[in-house]
């Protein structure tokens, strides 16, 4: 009884120290699927779907009291949370970090299953989850239309206007929906300078957009002014698909439900 009871005691304890910020993309979703749910105390805004704990970032900035406050044991971070400054101030309060890489394109999900699962003694949970969310990639029915499509990352306040070439983690998506991204078919870097010259050599039927992107330029109307965009067919015809920003390029769990929002859009364009 003793043994038991002091074996259970130390599990609770264990379990009791397993306090987790997500703010890495898709984390807290992984990390619902393998068990660890009651061990998210706080997110970053991009996991904030998926878990009710505190959101402690603003933008990809911490509030570092609200941090200390959580008492976390662990800080899951990719590439848009990292930096020299953050991991110096997590350091400094005895949190650990786990890298988690920022996915460009849907292969590269499966490997933060791995990652989260062996970290938290759970690789056989990760490993049935990763497992049931590629058999729903495979089910994906890609569309029998094929339509020449370009992503644009557009930030309009900050006169930020760039076209997806190949690399830009679009170009992923767009093959799965059973597309052509003409962008990474021309353009070698994963993002090119959007100008009249490289829209007119494009000439894409549809437009890929973030949804505050698309608002930060005005809209349809806006997307006229930018260089080389009122002649091409996509915006002559209004074709644009629009997805929501902090779900696009996330690569995680949800990206199965991008594909499908994708896939839904096209379809409706299709049948217009």
């Amino acid at each position: 009884m003793l043994l038991l009871t002091s074996c259970a005691a130390t599990q609770e304890s264990e379990n009791s120290e397993l306090r987790i910020i997500a703010a890495a993309a898709g984390a807290a979703e992984i990390l619902n699927e393998i068990g660890l749910t009651d061990s998210i105390v706080g997110v970053d805004e991009r996991n904030a779907k998926a878990s009710d704990a505190q959101v402690v970032t603003s933008g990809h900035s911490f509030n570092f009291e609200q941090v200390i406050s959580l008492r976390p044991s662990f800080v899951i971070l990719d590439s848009l949370t990292d930096s020299s400054e953050v991991r110096q101030r997590f350091k400094q309060s005895k949190i650990e970090i786990i890298d988690l890489p920022t996915a460009e394109n849907i292969d590269q999900i499966f490997d933060k299953y791995q990652i989260l699962g062996k970290r938290f003694d759970k690789a056989v949970e990760a490993e049935s989850a990763s497992n049931a969310l590629e058999a729903k990639f495979i089910e994906f029915k890609a569309s029998s239309r094929s339509f020449r499509i370009a992503f644009l990352y557009l930030r309009g306040t900050n006169a930020i206007y760039f076209v997806g070439g190949k690399g830009s983690g679009a170009d992923s998506l767009i093959e799965a929906v059973g597309s052509i991204d003409v962008g990474a078919a021309q353009l070698d870097n994963p993002f090119s300078p959007l100008t009249a010259e490289v829209m007119r050599q494009l000439n894409p039927e549809v437009l890929l957009l973030m949804k505050n992107g698309f608002e930060s330029v005005g809209g349809l109307a806006g997307l006229k002014s930018l260089p080389g965009l009122s002649g091409t067919t996509a915006v002559k015809n209004g074709n644009i698909v629009l997805i929501d920003d902090r779900e696009l390029l996330d690569f995680g769990p949800e990206t199965i439900d991008v594909l499908r929002q994708i896939q839904d859009q096209l379809k409706a364009l299709d049948a217009a």
